[in-house]
């Protein structure tokens, strides 16, 4: 454990030492997102774990790609697991725990609706937490259905962050490359990550008419997450991370095992 330890303290000083772009970066999208949440909805929040499950392994090897120091871990007298295992505990620590501080303060705008103050006599209209909850026939609170969306985006981050750090120890140059330009397939979920996000907007502010198929689908699928006030289904969600958190955990350590450093 002192060993593992001390390999996350490493990267640690690798990370912060000289000109981190990404950090800078993600630090600022934290900001901006952290900060609307506050000024717009708390749902913009939702975006900072998704955010950091993005740019997480991007940020803490930049340095490491930067100046070319990868194959020092294959002269120095430690074990592949236990590299494996502290960038892992690593990066699963610091995630969790940023993600925990960003739930709180999502928490603390939707308690205060400080957004009411900033949108005005429109903040009712605007309030797309209450229109939701109102939609869902009473199944949910806005505490509920908060908690629900930011599970959600949370387990998402999380399974995104361990799938590339995944990647990282399976080729470096995957991460490198994420540093300079995006694959085309990346754009394209992107798009449709914003396609859906613009279709949910416009069904919940009423521009985008339901039809009756639809509708029937909608108060389904209301009825499955209203359960426990939407924490037994984000309970799932979590699980479902932490599962793949653990099989994307164990495929590294037998890859990286075999790998030619």
């Amino acid at each position: 454990m002192r060993k593992i330890l001390d390999l996350m303290r490493v990267d640690l000083i690798t990370m912060n030492g000289g000109k981190n772009n990404m950090k800078t970066i993600l630090v600022l999208m934290l900001i901006i997102f952290g900060g609307l949440g506050f000024l717009f909805s708390p749902i913009v929040g939702l975006y900072c774990p998704m955010v950091m499950g993005g740019f997480f392994v991007p940020m803490l090897f930049h340095n490491e790609l930067k100046y070319h120091s990868e194959k020092l871990w294959g002269l120095l007298p430690i074990r592949r697991r236990d590299l494996v295992n502290a960038r892992f505990l690593f990066a699963t620590t610091l995630y969790t725990a940023l993600s925990f501080i960003f739930y709180f303060l999502m928490l603390l705008a939707l308690n205060l609706k400080s957004y009411y103050i900033l949108i005005g006599e429109q903040a009712e209209h605007l309030d797309f937490i209450a229109i939701l909850v109102q939609r869902s026939g009473g199944s949910l609170t806005e505490l509920g259905l908060f908690n629900l969306m930011y599970f959600g985006a949370f387990s998402f981050g999380l399974i995104v962050m361990t799938g590339s750090l995944r990647k990282h120890f399976k080729d470096s140059k995957t991460t490198e490359l994420s540093l300079k330009k995006a694959s085309k397939k990346e754009y394209v979920y992107l798009l449709l990550v914003l396609a859906a996000l613009l279709l949910w907007v416009l069904i919940v502010s009423g521009f985008f008419p339901l039809g009756t198929a639809a509708a029937v689908i909608i108060q389904l699928f209301a009825q499955l997450v209203g359960a426990a006030n939407g924490f037994l289904l984000g309970a799932v969600l979590v699980t479902i991370a932490l599962f793949s958190a653990i099989y994307k955990y164990i495929c590294t350590v037998l890859e990286y095992d075999e790998k030619e450093l």
